[in-house]
């Protein structure tokens, strides 16, 4: 809706303007009428936009034509429309000079002439707004494209190992630049709810938002796990990446961690990318904080655990492994090791100490030791570990099902209630065994996760039903088991190329 304001020092003709049109069916919202310049001008300075003022040319205090120089200066798309008499025509020529839009004469003023100018005037707004939208469409794509190619350049840098073109880069960006590196918490959650694509989907819109919001800097994803940022570095660092952290935020409710670092030199493009992925990682040391500045490790000589350390605890005792675990614990705390390096000695320890068991087995027992995020999770998670592979060796009685015979009861069960609310423990309940395990069984015999094959078999249900069916996608959505059809629309297109609605419109034909 577009505002109008009115100025004459004449009563009758500032109430026959305003009664001659129905502001509110044209679109139109009245703001005021006044009786002189300077009060119509005091009143536009203190309104937010004014979009079309009626002016007369002669009036006191301020006369029209001062008015409409005054009111341009303070928005340049005004439209102005001069009331006149016949014996001011040399007025209205200098008005139509400094751009208004048309000219009204009292004494032949009829309505609807009055409402064809206004409506002219309307277009001309429409009109401006098209091409102002078009060119910033225009200036929009053509700054992504420019970002698009810093990001290839980069990623080549970073991943090919090219070399830097300082001046190119100087053409297309400025140093210095804030690198931020995100990681994305609870991994084992997402992808047991969502799915394996959730991921990318929300690193996808998450980059899209930063380059609609972020004048300078790039994006992109680094990994299935990790997002970097190259951000113009404009103030304190910490404050910049806590913007950064505010943005994410309310694009979803998914945790992440962030270490970020300085480069001033386009040839420590490697040195940040590498420095704020080592400081993302202390999240791993500290799981309660969630944003880390890169700090240089400490030169030590500290020792791994060595095969002979580990053997020394055969045979099993209890409190005997407690306690080694206890005094490792303290030194994997001293953060003298990376974190992929402490995951690959925890997993060495449950390996070597239970040597006899199914290798597969501990593979998977070892897998969700690497998943660990926290090295407080990963303590708590190898003392479960290791007292499952204790009770699998001291426990000799002989499984009522086979494996085999439990797997077909949850897939009979899945297909018959994968369109409901069906999670992992819902089907491990059902078949009577303990959730971990029956991830591990689904996963070495159908090589997928759990959720990852129930959204397969929710996006064939959806196929049928929008090749079978006039039901709206909407409807298809909740019909295939998805709650969400944002969600659904986003997936469906990414796992088959297509959105729902061009699926049913390209198979149909």
């Amino acid at each position: 809706m577009y505002t109008v304001i009115i100025v004459d020092d004449e009563p009758i003709i500032r109430f026959g303007l305003k009664s001659s049109i129905n502001w509110e069916r044209e679109n139109l919202q009245l703001l005021g009428d006044f009786s002189n310049g300077q009060q119509a001008l005091h009143a536009m300075e203190n309104t937010s936009c004014v979009d079309i003022l009626i002016t007369d040319i002669k009036m006191p205090v301020m006369d029209g034509l001062t008015l409409m120089k005054k009111a341009l200066r303070l928005n340049p798309k005004l439209k102005v429309v001069l009331v006149s008499s016949y014996n001011e025509f040399e007025y209205v020529r200098e008005g139509l000079t400094h751009g208004a839009v048309d000219y009204l004469l009292k004494p032949t003023l009829e309505p609807e002439s009055f409402l064809k100018t206004i409506q002219k005037c309307v277009q001309k707004i429409d009109e401006e707004q098209t091409i102002k939208q078009k060119l910033d469409i225009v200036e929009r794509t053509e700054r992504l494209q420019v970002r698009k190619k810093i990001e290839q350049e980069m990623k080549r840098i970073l991943f090919k190992k090219e070399t830097v073109n300082d001046n190119r880069m100087k053409e297309r960006c400025h140093l210095p630049f804030l690198v931020v590196c995100m990681r994305m918490k609870q991994i084992g959650m997402v992808e047991e709810k969502y799915g394996f694509l959730y991921k990318s989907l929300i690193f996808e819109e998450i980059q899209e938002c930063f380059y609609m919001e972020e004048e300078d800097g790039v994006c992109f994803p680094i990994g299935e796990n990790e997002l970097l940022f190259f951000i113009k570095k404009n103030g304190d660092p910490l404050a910049v990446t806590h913007q950064l952290i505010a943005k994410i935020e309310k694009q979803t409710n998914i945790s992440f961690s962030f270490g970020y670092d300085v480069i001033t030199k386009w040839t420590e493009i490697i040195d940040g990318y590498r420095r704020s992925l080592f400081a993302s990682q202390r999240h791993f040391f500290y799981e309660n904080e969630h944003v880390f500045t890169y700090r240089a490790p400490e030169q030590t000589s500290f020792e791994p655990i060595s095969k002979g350390q580990i053997t020394g605890l055969l045979p099993y005792e209890e409190a005997k492994i407690k306690s080694f675990l206890q005094e490792r614990y303290q030194q994997w705390a001293s953060e003298h090791m990376t974190p992929a390096s402490i995951k690959s000695e925890a997993c060495d320890i449950l390996t070597t100490l239970f040597l006899s068991l199914d290798h597969a087995l501990l593979l998977e027992k070892c897998s969700e030791i690497e998943a660990c995020e926290s090295l407080h999770d990963l303590r708590h998670q190898l003392m479960i570990k290791i007292d499952e592979c204790h009770q699998l060796l001291s426990d000799q009685k002989s499984k009522p099902y086979s494996d085999n015979e439990l797997l077909d009861k949850a897939l009979y069960y899945i297909h018959e209630h994968y369109t409901q609310d069906l999670t992992l423990q819902n089907v491990a309940d059902h078949i009577h065994i303990s959730r971990n395990y029956f991830s591990i069984l689904f996963k070495r015999y159908l090589e997928q996760n759990f959720i990852d094959y129930v959204i397969d078999l929710r996006v064939k249900k959806a196929k049928e039903l929008l090749l079978h069916t006039t039901l709206k996608v909407y409807e298809v959505a909740r019909k295939s088991g998805f709650n969400d059809v944002k969600y659904f629309s986003k997936l469906f297109k990414k796992v088959t190329g297509l959105s729902p609605g061009d699926f049913r419109i390209h198979h149909q034909k």
